[in-house]
């Protein structure tokens, strides 16, 4: 399979302000943290990673899920960004957790070892563990609903 390459652009409005755009859609406006002189009440670009993040894994999950034959009635995931800052010269991303939500068709003992099962290999198959692998820490956490 050739690689995939994907698109996005932040374009500057004024004062510390981006428009996040994807297929010449606006998805969101975005300013630094006002520990980096960004606008309080707007969206970080660090959360707009952590929430693509999210849905990178729930697309994982959903695929594998569908080649098992797990029946998911709702998935959630959160992902949460830890940075580590050293200054503007050293940002640094030193860990990610994952917590998934999962409501089952049928929960029972039977279903819920399954979606363990599709848990453990989404898990493996991360785009991000198998592109940073231990250089940053990636965790993961799976509650029933």
């Amino acid at each position: 399979m050739p690689d995939m390459v994907f698109e996005g652009a932040a374009n500057w409005k004024g004062g510390t302000e981006c428009e996040l755009t994807i297929k010449n859609k606006t998805i969101a406006t975005v300013s630094p943290p006002p520990e980096f002189g960004g606008k309080a009440g707007y969206c970080v670009p660090e959360e707009v990673f952590a929430a693509s993040l999210a849905s990178c894994m729930n697309t994982i999950f959903l695929l594998v899920a569908g080649n098992s034959k797990l029946g998911l009635k709702s998935l959630q995931t959160k992902a949460a960004v830890t940075m580590n800052v050293e200054g503007l010269e050293k940002l640094v991303f030193t860990h990610i957790h994952f917590t998934m939500n999962i409501g089952l068709v049928a929960d029972n003992e039977r279903e819920r070892a399954k979606a363990n099962k599709v848990y453990q290999i989404a898990q493996k198959i991360c785009p991000l563990r198998q592109s940073w692998g231990d250089d940053v820490p990636i965790t993961f956490n799976l509650n029933y609903t």
